[in-house]
């Protein structure tokens, strides 16, 4: 009896938990509230609205002088650098020194002309009176014919005069467009900026051989900085122009530069801007988004940053 009594508040305390715990089971279950996406946070680079270039010359030959250093804004048209051009410059001066000459031959043909022409009009002259004479018997037939005669060679060698006037000034136009054309070439020996920007560094050196293939260096053209980020593919849907971003430092949360998307990629690629090795075989797509960034923003172009992109 003794171990009966020790075992019953046991049971009672045993069936009572087992009650509690079937009423909770009973229970129905809360669902957990849909959580809402408000932003995308990114990787980011900053590069300008006309993304970096490197910029080439369109001619070779050795440099003279190199006008430009790291960091230097242009403007459209400005020369960067000289090439040697002597060649080009003896070519010029052979055809300016050809174009005085030719424009004295054109001057003495021209003379010949306007002589050819004046005897010509008097030969006319001539035969127009002696014709009249002619006519009242007070001249020979053989001297009116002779007339003629004069007026007919007078007239060939007034056109023979002209075709040679024309020939002149045909060599004339010639030298003049030779002229032009060694002056292009003279032009093209300073290599000139094609637009306005910055020289973010300058690879070439006085001395140095410039061909169509050599880069002049990283060049920025003027306008604003944008971010570029990659969005994940799970996001990809939820991202559009005209949102509401902003730039801060990664791992901090001060606010560098705020801007907006002005470009979405219209498709999924591969991750090509922040891959974390070569070999990467994660076969996950990105999508391409870039935030222009309000003016003023100071941060420096080539800048790692984290891009916040608001979804509301």
């Amino acid at each position: 009896m003794k171990h009966a009594y020790f075992y019953l508040p046991l049971i009672l305390l045993l069936s009572a938990c087992g009650q509690k715990a079937e009423e909770a089971k009973t229970e129905p279950v809360r669902p957990r509230e849909a959580m809402q996406m408000t932003r995308i946070v990114g990787i980011a680079t900053i590069e300008p609205l006309e993304r970096l270039r490197t910029l080439n010359a369109e001619v070779s030959g050795v440099i003279t002088e190199v006008l430009v250093r790291d960091g230097q804004h242009v403007v459209r048209g400005e020369t960067l650098l000289t090439l040697d051009n002597q060649v080009e410059g003896a070519q010029l001066d052979q055809a300016l020194s050809r174009l005085g000459t030719q424009k004295a031959a054109v001057a003495a043909a021209k003379s010949v002309m306007e002589t050819r022409e004046i005897q010509w009009k008097k030969a006319v002259a001539d035969g127009q009176r002696d014709a009249k004479l002619a006519e009242g018997n007070a001249l020979s037939r053989q001297a009116l014919e002779n007339s003629q005669f004069q007026a007919n060679q007078n007239l060939m060698l007034m056109q023979e005069a002209a075709a040679a006037l024309a020939q002149q000034e045909a060599r004339l136009r010639e030298t003049e467009a030779d002229i032009r054309y060694y002056q292009t070439l003279m032009g093209r020996r300073a290599v000139r900026s094609p637009m306005a920007g910055t020289f973010l560094s300058v690879n070439v050196r006085t001395g140095s051989y410039l061909n169509n293939t050599t880069d002049l260096g990283d060049f920025s053209p003027d306008g604003p900085l944008i971010a570029i980020t990659e969005v994940d593919e799970l996001f990809a849907g939820s991202v559009r122009t005209g949102l509401k971003a902003h730039i801060r430092n990664q791992g901090d949360d001060g606010e560098l530069a705020k801007g907006r998307v002005v470009f979405v990629g219209d498709y999924l690629k591969k991750k090509s801007l922040f891959s974390g090795k070569p070999d990467d075989l994660e076969d996950r797509r990105v999508r391409e988004v870039r935030v222009e960034l309000e003016e003023g923003s100071g941060v420096l172009i080539g800048s790692r940053v984290e891009c916040v992109i608001s979804l509301k």
